[in-house]
């Protein structure tokens, strides 16, 4: 080999492909050059396993099984085992029983190899019911595994007392929960309680009545993440009085569903992450009442971070502009990151926000035309400014911007790197070129 080789060192090239860390193939590649490259392309490539099939409409026998091949099979080597730290079941699931169905079979044998999991997530929308009975037994014996996402798959009356074996966890998420797993949870929180640091309970929470949210309170006084999906058991009295005794909360996401009666005001002062997310809003009325949900959730605290996310797919454009002014007045010296993308404003509060705002990081909204072109000329106060996300409305086709408009965008504010305007991104990675 010639003298003249540079030889760069696993911590270096650890740094180096960070950049990589999602990009599989340029990862597999990397993994060619060399030892110390496929050492740490090896961290990368296995640091998550994900079998999450596509839905197919009818069985094809003569499709080759995908487990016995591919990053599967090989994140079970000897070398490449101790790597994994993320487990991921999910999509359309075989829903034909053991043996026909060998994906259990595969899970256990693969989680006697990886000893290292910190992460496991078994929350597939179509499985069979006795998909991971034989596995939940099994995951108590994963020393370090400290976090857990599960469906009604693990979460029913067969299965949710193997689930609530599991100790030392700091991150409990269960979608949809059930009547079974709710009646176990209390108990279960309390033996978390010296651990545990994130709760969720989203999508369907239907079976969460206020008496049952009132019995995991005593369990939650150190946890400052939780996350609460639909239910139309509770009111916004219930889960604002909820939130407001705990009293280390500091990172929050709820579902809003509109309600007649005024709910009071909580202090939420240790509050710094909101997402809210809501449904199609279809009048400038209900618009308003979510606008006016969200400041008062978000009125005593010292809001960082704000987004909005809409379930919906079908979407009415009615402005959030009461919002932008309630955030402008309120928030302005605290707000780093926010995210309206499903959310539109005008242009008036375009430019309120970028007067206001200056501590602002991250930004993505809905406008219209007339606004993206405004705004070169008003983001300059927005010095931290990184990365903006614009999505057009009100108009027939997507719009194409030109490489010479989005220059301009990058000039306006002295740190803005990726502008991403209706789909089409821009990245820079030194703004002095564009100068």
């Amino acid at each position: 080999m010639d003298d003249r080789t540079i030889h760069f060192s696993y911590d270096l090239l650890i740094l180096v492909l960070r950049w990589l860390q999602d990009d599989y193939n340029s990862l597999f590649h990397s993994a060619l050059v060399d030892h110390s490259f496929r050492e740490a392309a090896a961290t990368y490539l296995y640091r998550k396993v994900t079998f999450s099939p596509a839905f197919t409409p009818v069985l094809d026998l003569k499709r080759r099984d995908p487990l016995q091949e591919g990053l599967f099979v090989s994140a079970q080597m000897p070398h490449n085992a101790p790597l994994v730290r993320r487990l991921e079941v999910s999509g359309f699931v075989s829903t034909r029983p053991a043996p026909l169905n060998k994906l259990p079979g595969y899970l256990m044998g693969a989680l006697e190899c990886w000893v290292n999991l910190h992460t496991v997530v078994f929350a597939p929308r179509q499985y069979h019911e006795d998909l991971f009975t034989d596995i939940l037994p099994l995951l108590p014996r994963l020393q370090r595994l400290r976090s857990i996402s599960v469906n009604p798959s693990c979460a029913d009356e067969k299965h949710a007392a193997a689930l609530v074996q599991l100790r030392r966890l700091e991150s409990l998420t269960i979608h949809s929960p059930t009547r079974a797993i709710l009646q176990f949870l209390p108990d279960w929180l309390k033996e978390l309680e010296p651990t545990l640091r994130e709760f969720r309970l989203t999508h369907g929470c239907g079976s969460v009545t206020p008496g049952v949210l009132r019995s995991f309170l005593p369990h939650l006084q150190n946890v400052p993440t939780f996350a609460i999906g639909l239910s139309y058991s509770l009111t916004d009295d219930d889960v604002f009085k909820f939130w407001q005794d705990m009293p280390r909360l500091e990172s929050l996401e709820a579902r809003y569903y509109r309600q007649l009666r005024p709910p009071i005001r909580p202090r939420l002062t240790h509050l710094r992450s909101l997402t809210a997310r809501f449904w199609s809003l279809h009048s400038v009325e209900e618009t308003h009442a979510f606008c006016h949900w969200i400041c008062l959730v978000v009125s005593k605290a010292p809001l960082e971070t704000l987004k909005m996310v809409c379930e919906s797919e079908c979407f009415l454009w009615f402005n959030h502009d009461p919002l932008v002014e309630h955030l402008c007045v309120k928030h302005s010296k605290t707000l780093r990151s926010l995210h309206m993308h499903d959310s539109f404003i005008s242009k008036d509060a375009l430019r309120a926000l970028c007067r206001s705002c200056t501590a602002l990081e991250e930004l993505s909204v809905s406008i219209r035309r007339e606004a993206l072109n405004d705004f070169p000329s008003i983001a300059a106060p927005l010095v931290r400014l990184h990365t903006v996300v614009f999505t057009i409305r009100h108009i027939k086709r997507r719009m194409d911007i030109s490489q010479e408009f989005a220059e301009r965008i990058f000039r306006s504010a002295p740190s803005l790197r990726r502008v991403t305007v209706d789909e089409k991104r821009f990245e820079v990675r030194r703004v002095r070129c564009l100068r």
